[in-house]
């Protein structure tokens, strides 16, 4: 080659014509270098509490959102995405932190435990490497430290904040759009959603209510109609807000070196989504589009959709690969984006305590399926939340019920739930098909289920701990590091809490109902719970042993099961006892098996939530106690619920 070079060089043309290659070999290699190391700024659309199933691009034609159906046909689309909550603070906890919510005791919607000090927000780590961080504007992470969590997190944070301010950084910049909000969409009076939605949209921009796609779990009334039509109205407002942000960055001229993400914060806020353990309160809209500059980093390049299995536990790792960044070891997610992606088999989710209403599920996905195991079964699908109950499609729902006015499918989310779901996400649109029964799809139900119990055994979620003792625990330690000891027996309170809601394990249960580990106690008698009173009666020594358990939220189970099957008078005083304990979860404990009661068990205790509703009114008290006091009354009594103080 060197023998060549010489001989070339002798000629005066072509001495020229190699320094000019020479030069433009170098030129080009350098900008393709800079364009390879300069980082890509990174924008987060978040709109609230929406599902798949009202967004144009998913297949909904009665709906009007073109800027969302452009920007996700512009990119790819994610048709497996998972909020790990079905709640926006548990779900913005695993965002921030790229850590699950069932390992560090943060499952539970505005509950305030700590988490381990090396536990650090996923924007810390792009600010450190030059970026300019903003939000606009949700805060809340869900855990003890979550004001400082934000701090570390942002440059700035506020409803003003965004990327104008950057100067000259590249930025990462998340927009939260509140107007698809349950409360605009689902909860507040039609004249809020008017004054907020309805008066601000065009006359054509506005889908009537004749003209919405409603599932087949409404009730088709006009008047299910006109509230199911705030969702689609609410949408085409959010729609046209994306559009005068995204206005702006193009404006900036920043949209061809900017990568967007386009999500929703958890399912939908309408019947069978939010906070609800199924695909519909868990499965969320994502795209992310790829300007043509940072292609080399979009693994799905010409993919226009996806059903590679995706949740919030990977975003925060995500953006800080496509930034370069190396991810902390304290991460549980993995970038499936960027030069080196990582392809999931499976995405877990899960569901907790929302507002006063405790619940607990668990649930996987393969991409094509949708599998979860319900822990209260003997807790409706639709459930007595005043946040919920507050809205007129709660309302309207449950006097149908009671005209006995609903269907097969409209009816079963107000009774008692299987323990076990499992969906087929592709062909069952509405998820209205639970395939848990179904011998044909056994196969698909044991291999999800297998991989289910493998996950939660190998992380111990900590969870499945009563919010008392979390709470207890968490005077002393964190959730997560108290259950990485061995005093967390994991295997043998999972085992005792799956065998909620099967009758073959009725021996089983009596027998935990001796072991020395409150815990599983515990779950010994929500299972036994479950049982009528034929079953039950040839062991009531047994429960009532339980009435001077050491652990106080055993007490109140075994109390409320002897007074509702046998009207036990000393069960009845402990439930009058407890229901004024000092401790906040205990009192809430009480007043949530007294909603479930029917009417004639419940109305004896109508003084006591009285007096105690006026107690924690005086003390200036609100949230879960007083919440669940409302809605008592209004079941029993017919008082009027008023807004949830504490959402």
């Amino acid at each position: 080659m060197d023998y060549i070079i010489k001989i070339c060089l002798n000629n005066r043309n072509l001495k020229k014509l190699i320094i000019l290659i020479f030069f433009s070999l170098i030129f080009f290699n350098c900008k393709k270098e800079d364009n390879t190391k300069e980082k890509p700024n990174i924008l987060w659309l978040v709109f609230e509490d929406m599902s798949p199933q009202f967004v144009g691009a998913y297949g909904n034609e009665a709906i009007k959102t073109p800027v969302m159906d452009s920007l996700i046909n512009a990119g790819t689309r994610f048709d497996a995405a998972f909020s790990t909550g079905a709640v926006c603070s548990p779900s913005r906890y695993t965002i921030i932190t790229g850590t699950r919510t069932n390992e560090y005791g943060t499952g539970h919607h505005r509950s305030n435990y700590p988490i381990p000090e090396n536990i650090l927000p996923f924007p810390k780590y792009l600010r450190d490497s030059g970026y300019y961080t903003t939000n606009n504007s949700k805060r809340d992470y869900n855990h003890k430290g979550q004001w400082q969590t934000s701090k570390k997190a942002w440059d700035e944070s506020s409803e003003k904040a965004g990327w104008w301010n950057r100067e000259n950084k590249p930025f990462f910049s998340v927009f939260n759009f509140n107007n698809s909000h349950q409360s605009r969409t689902f909860t507040n009076p039609y004249k809020n959603y008017k004054a907020r939605i309805l008066d601000k949209l065009d006359a054509d921009e506005i889908v009537k209510p004749e003209d919405i796609i409603l599932p087949t779990f409404y009730k088709d009334t006009p008047e299910m109609r006109k509230e199911l039509s705030r969702t689609y109205n609410a949408m085409k407002k959010t729609d046209k807000e994306m559009d005068t942000l995204l206005t702006k960055l193009k404006k900036d001229g920043l949209l061809e070196n900017t990568i967007i993400f386009l999500y929703s914060d958890h399912g939908g806020g309408s019947l069978r989504t939010k906070t609800e353990g199924i695909p519909l309160g868990h499965q969320v809209p994502m795209a992310v589009v790829f300007p043509k500059k940072y292609q080399h980093l979009n693994p799905f390049k010409g993919v226009k959709r996806t059903n590679q299995p995706v949740t919030f536990e990977d975003l925060g790792p995500t953006v800080l690969e496509l930034a370069g960044i190396e991810k902390p070891e304290f991460m549980t997610g993995a970038s499936f984006l960027g030069k080196s992606p990582t392809k999931h088999e499976f995405s877990f989710s899960s569901s907790d305590r929302s507002g006063e209403d405790y619940d607990l599920t668990r649930s996987v996905s393969d991409g094509e399926y949708f599998y979860t195991r319900v822990f209260y079964p003997n807790k409706p699908m639709i459930s007595w939340f005043k946040y919920f109950d507050y809205s007129k499609t709660r309302q309207l729902i449950r006097g149908y019920y009671d005209e006995n006015s609903l269907n097969d499918i409209q009816r079963e989310s107000l009774e008692e739930r299987p323990t076990e779901f499992l969906y087929h996400l592709k062909d069952d649109f509405w998820q209205e098909n639970n395939l848990a029964d179904n011998e044909a799809y056994s196969d698909h139900l044991n291999k999800l289920r297998n991989v289910l119990d493998e996950k939660l055994l190998a992380i111990k979620d900590v969870m499945f701990l009563p919010e008392y003792a979390m709470d207890s625990i968490a005077k002393v330690t964190t959730p997560y590091e108290f259950k990485v000891t061995d005093v967390y027996d994991f295997k043998n309170i999972y085992k005792t809490a799956k065998m909620v809601g099967s009758s073959e394990n009725f021996e089983a249960q009596l027998e935990a109902l001796q072991d020395e580990n409150a815990i599983i106690r515990y779950w010994a008698l929500v299972g036994l719970s479950n049982y009528d009173k034929v079953a039950l009666s040839k062991h009531r020594n047994q429960i009532t042993k339980a009435l001077s358990d050491i652990f106080i939220p055993n007490r109140v189970l075994s109390a409320s099961i002897l007074y509702y099957h046998f009207n036990d008078k000393k069960a009845k005083k402990l439930l009058r006892e407890k229901l004024n304990h000092e401790n906040q979860f205990i009192a809430s404990q009480v007043v949530q098996e007294l909603i479930y009661y029917p009417k004639e068990k419940a109305i004896p205790f109508l003084n006591d939530i009285e007096t105690l509703l006026e107690n924690y009114k005086k003390a200036k008290k609100s949230g879960n106690v007083t919440e669940g006091c409302d809605v008592y009354l209004y079941k029993f009594t017919g008082k009027p619920l008023f807004y949830a103080t504490h959402w």
